[in-house]
């Protein structure tokens, strides 16, 4: 494979299966490139952030738990830093939920330009409501009702059309997934779009 390193950020709702998706497309460079893969999840990031002992740490904790909202800085504070402390100019970039807010995707795209990776790639796996809906509720969580998923998916939509938005003025590529069909059909295609498809046959 052609050695150019890559920058994708994956969107999509929750139940459409980007985790799984980053998860296989890591795998996919890692057996395919020459080059390391540095992932970088904001969830599990500010999980990490959380069980560390400090003033602004168990703030954030206190939130997380109660399932507030965090303040935006918080989300791109955690990304920078592991960026400033993992991120070496050479591995290929892969970013889950690095921004869920419109304030957010200015600096997350000022981060990109710092480090000389524009164009970048956008994968936002589309999902109806009613089949997220499914995904979600088969998954048995006890605190989890229809309609307590409804509303997070409504304003996770709300805000990621807004996102969408603003990306189309940056300097990247934007490629709608359809998140209906299988993990592997999902998957090649996120290969082809990539242009990554031509050795994907073995």
């Amino acid at each position: 494979m052609e050695t150019n390193p890559i920058t994708v950020l994956f969107f999509g709702v929750q139940g459409s299966g980007k985790g799984t998706q980053a998860e296989l497309l890591i795998k996919y460079l890692n057996e395919h490139s020459d080059r390391k893969t540095l992932y970088l999840e904001t969830g599990e990031l500010l999980r990490e952030f959380t069980k560390k002992d400090g003033y602004t740490n168990r703030l954030v904790k206190d939130i997380v738990e109660t399932g507030g909202l965090l303040p935006s800085f918080m989300p791109v504070y955690v990304i920078g830093e592991a960026m400033a402390e993992r991120f070496t100019g050479a591995e290929h970039l892969i970013l889950d939920g690095a921004t869920r807010r419109e304030n957010q995707t200015r600096l997350v795209d000022s981060m990109f330009r710092f480090y000389g990776r524009t164009p970048y790639h956008i994968i936002n796996i589309k999902l109806s409501e009613d089949s997220a809906v499914t995904r979600l509720l088969g998954r048995g969580r006890s605190d989890d009702t229809e309609e307590k998923i409804r509303k997070r998916l409504a304003w996770s939509q709300e805000h990621m059309d807004a996102i969408m938005k603003q990306f189309e003025t940056f300097e990247c590529t934007i490629h709608e997934i359809d998140g209906e069909p299988s993990v592997e059909e999902i998957h090649k295609e996120i290969l082809s779009v990539l242009g990554l498809h031509h050795d994907n046959q073995d």
